[in-house]
C-alpha cells in the first residue's frame, strides 16, 4: 500500500513538472511579458542591515591594541 502511494506520488510529480513549465511559458499570466518593461534604474533598492538577537558587547580590543597594552595572544582570549 504504502509502495503503491510513493509511485502514485512520483508519477504526479513526473506529469505535473513539464505541465507546469509549459502553462508558466504559454499560460495566462504571459510568462515573461512582466519583464519586459522592467529598467533596473527604477528598482527600489534593498538594504540588508545585521540585527543582533540576545548579543553581547565585548571590549574594544583594536583601541586597547593601540595603546600596547595588549599583546596579540592576550587579545586572542
Amino acid at each position: 500500500m504504502m509502495t503503491f502511494v510513493i509511485l502514485c506520488f512520483l508519477a504526479g510529480i513526473v506529469v505535473a513538472i513539464p505541465f507546469w513549465l509549459v502553462a508558466q511559458r504559454f499560460g495566462a499570466r504571459g510568462a515573461l511579458r512582466v519583464m519586459h518593461g522592467f529598467d533596473p534604474a527604477h528598482a527600489v533598492p534593498c538594504v540588508m542591515e545585521p540585527v543582533v538577537l540576545k548579543g553581547r558587547l565585548l571590549p574594544d580590543l583594536e583601541g586597547a591594541s593601540n595603546e600596547g597594552k595588549v599583546s596579540e595572544m592576550d587579545g586572542a582570549r
